[in-house]
């Protein structure tokens, strides 16, 4: 496919697969930009239709046989497991296909997933955003800031790059570009950000729930520390220079008084804490915080607890 170097909005006619929470929040943005939806395509035509009312497209459905021949924009933002069998699917319609550029949004494939709409002439992408989406959160789908995030930006031919690039811009977003042996890597640093801080943040409220408070309670109480601690890592060169805390301190004493209260009242908590414990001190030696021995101190200690927990 050959694009002006001066393409724009105005070039692209887009179906979209897939009105979920990322889809939807996609479509809406890139409509308020003045992209021009011809089609929105859902395993349930009732969220098709809704979608495809507020995005001004004429087509909806929930078959991918009824996708406008005039189709040039793919945007495919469904599930991880479906996006290959999509893409096949897709690449047995009668499409112009060299005119076609493909895009997926997930995080942890690459364009390969598309590899049938590629064989076909089209130009494939796969474009992440570094950000959330949960269908609990849908009233934030319209916040104008919710792309104003990184994209992490794959194809295996310049014109993705470049068209990809474009995109995110048009979104007010930045962009990444992960070469396609990454794609795990950079997946899993989504996951380990966004995900696991989901995580701890569940168990610290399960901590804080010997005190008497709800989830929501406890959340209240750590926001501020939450916010305070990202606002400090943004303002710091190393994420790491952030860390403070017993272990920052060299503090053994506190670490042991937290294991034996964990074994006690919460003993599927102590190989968690362990593990973050022993990265901690890493991160403290980094930081330059902890002297050799202050650490060696601390990972006996962990180690001993770690030992005791196996054996139990």
């Amino acid at each position: 496919m050959s694009l002006p170097a001066n393409f724009s909005v105005e070039d692209f006619r887009v179906t979209l697969v897939g009105a979920g929470a990322l889809g939807s929040a996609l479509a809406t943005a890139l409509h308020a930009k003045g992209y021009r939806f011809v089609s929105v395509i859902n395993r349930t035509a009732a969220d098709a239709q809704q979608l495809a009312l507020s995005l001004g497209a004429p087509h909806y459905s929930d078959q991918l046989l009824d996708m406008p021949h005039e189709t040039n924009l793919l945007l495919l933002a469904v599930n991880d497991g479906a996006i290959e069998s999509v893409a096949e699917k897709i690449s047995e319609l009668r499409l112009g296909f060299k005119t076609l550029v493909a895009i997926h949004f997930s995080g942890a494939l690459s364009t390969d997933a598309l590899k049938s709409l590629g064989a076909k002439g089209a130009i494939t992408i796969a474009m992440h955003p570094f950000q959330t989406f949960t269908r609990q959160a849908h009233a934030r789908l319209e916040r104008p800031d919710l792309f104003k995030c990184y994209f992490g930006l794959q194809a295996p031919e310049i014109e993705g790059i470049e068209i990809g690039k474009k995109i995110a811009h048009d979104l007010g977003s930045k962009v990444m570009v992960v070469p396609k042996d990454a794609k795990t890597l950079y997946h899993i640093a989504g996951v380990m950000t966004s995900n696991y801080l989901v995580t701890l943040t569940s168990l610290a409220a399960e901590v804080f729930a010997g005190l008497g408070l709800q989830p929501k309670e406890a959340f209240k109480v750590f926001e501020p520390i939450m916010l305070g601690t990202l606002d400090n890592m943004r303002h710091a060169d190393d994420a790491r220079e952030s860390l403070s805390g017993p272990i920052e301190r060299g503090d053994a004493r506190t670490i042991q008084k937290h294991l034996n209260e964990l074994s006690e009242q919460l003993p599927h908590i102590v190989p968690v804490y362990v593990a973050l414990a022993i990265e901690t001190v890493r991160v403290a030696i980094h930081k330059g915080s902890i002297s050799q021995s202050e650490a060696a101190d601390i990972l006996d200690l962990l180690e001993d607890f770690a030992r005791r927990e196996t054996n139990a």
